[in-house]
């Protein structure tokens, strides 16, 4: 039997091989014809026509043409999903703004907008917000609802899958059990995928940027506190409640080596609490007090360390490199616990300098367990601030099919940043 889809490809793909191939060619686009064929094992006299069908139906699209084969013949059109298959909303909502948008059916972003909301405002009315918004966007592309895919939410805490809200909510105080999805998909008639919002940028990174290459990864996000994305074999690990890759909550006792870090006081119990941007700027303001030589402003902002670290200011500079050394032992027991060939740092701290990840890097290097270590490759994220969009974009691309493939092959890891 095929598998479950959107209502927008119900009348759009008939038949087992259609589905096949159309879910291949969005797993693994861009491809060629022939490529496919031995994937699915079918003639490729079959997929050719049923690729000729898909394009006339405005599925699929022509994106170039591959490699000369061995013997030295044409060069193979590859096949793509084509951006006018359908349309994708997408929303990011964390704890005083959302941001959403409207992007086509390759992830690629058509508009965007931001708004803030005041702290405690109850859910309903942020949704209220946003649903307005959205339909705005809508209109003013003219998007008729039989386009649209459906909708990807990223949003912070431990999720209920099953009922389709937060099962706990420390970042959006106030949200747990809200029905967050049944409010958003009955006012938008349309399906509504729920996601961690870390777990979103993982899945956005892995389909669409910098993951793209490989099979297992791991993200991790910086900001508010830290958290990671765990991908193994092509397919997001969650966990029995939905919290796998809730590092930040990790504890931990440094004692007399966290004693001499800025970065760490008595009050600090776990990893959220230290790698986060509101602690560094706290730190600046010990190490202020404590006398180090700093031209950083009063209540320096993040951006202000990070720039001033980039002039060599002694205090922004021991800032940033020991955040970068904290955050690599993160990395470190990351990497000898799961093994991945990539780890991927996601966050302001990444998009406005390297030095941070550099710092990351070095500490990862000297790393006891010398195996994990070199064959993992360390990369700074390629889809920036709007990772978490296109990562909820992708929640609804993978669940065009209910039970969507994993990737065919494993591929090598890419190579290693200098």
């Amino acid at each position: 039997m095929p598998p479950a889809m959107t209502p927008v490809l119900e009348n759009k793909l008939s038949g087992l091989n259609e589905i096949r191939v159309f879910r291949t060619i969005f797993e693994s686009g861009p491809i060629s014809r022939a490529k496919v064929a031995r994937r699915l094992n079918l003639s490729r006299a079959a997929v050719t026509l049923i690729t000729q069908k898909l394009a006339k139906r405005g599925l699929l699209a022509t994106v170039g043409k591959g490699a000369s084969t061995e013997r030295g013949g044409r060069r193979e059109v590859l096949l793509a999903i084509s951006p006018r298959a359908g349309f994708i909303l997408a929303a990011q909502l964390e704890r005083d703004f959302f941001r959403f948008g409207l992007l086509d059916s390759n992830a690629r972003r058509i508009d965007q907008e931001t708004q803030s909301y005041a702290l405690g405002t109850p859910p309903a009315q942020v949704l209220d917000r946003l649903i307005k918004g959205m339909q705005k966007m809508l209109r003013s592309h003219r998007v008729p609802a039989d386009r649209i895919l459906g909708m990807g939410i990223g949003l912070p805490g431990i999720l209920n899958y099953e009922q389709g809200c937060l099962r706990e909510a420390y970042t959006l105080q106030g949200w747990q059990d809200f029905p967050v999805q049944s409010y958003l998909s009955k006012s938008l008639a349309v399906p509504v995928q729920l996601e961690n919002d870390v777990k979103a940028v993982t899945l956005g990174e892995f389909q669409f940027g910098s993951g793209r290459l490989v099979r297992d990864l791991i993200c991790l996000w910086v900001e508010d506190g830290i958290g990671a994305g765990i991908i193994v074999n092509g397919q997001l690990l969650r966990g029995a409640t939905s919290s796998a890759g809730e590092i930040g909550y990790n504890e931990l006792a440094l004692g007399q080596a966290g004693a001499r870090s800025l970065l760490i006081s008595p009050q600090h119990y776990d990893w959220g609490d230290i790698l986060s941007h509101s602690n560094l700027k706290e730190a600046a303001k010990r190490g202020r007090e404590d006398g180090w030589t700093t031209s950083l402003p009063t209540n320096g902002e993040v951006v202000d360390i990070l720039a001033a670290a980039e002039s060599g200011d002694p205090l922004a500079l021991h800032l940033v490199k020991d955040f970068g050394r904290l955050l690599g032992a993160v990395c470190v027991n990351l990497i000898y616990s799961f093994n991945p060939p990539l780890m991927i740092l996601h966050g302001p701290l990444f998009y406005r300098s390297p030095l941070v990840a550099d710092e990351v890097r070095a500490h990862v290097a000297h790393g006891i367990l010398r195996s994990p270590v070199e064959a993992v490759d360390i990369r700074t994220g390629m889809l920036g601030e709007n990772a978490v969009l296109v990562g909820a974009a992708t929640l609804v691309l993978e669940n065009l099919f209910k039970d969507s493939p994993q990737r065919a092959a494993p591929s090598p890891a890419p190579a290693r940043a200098r």
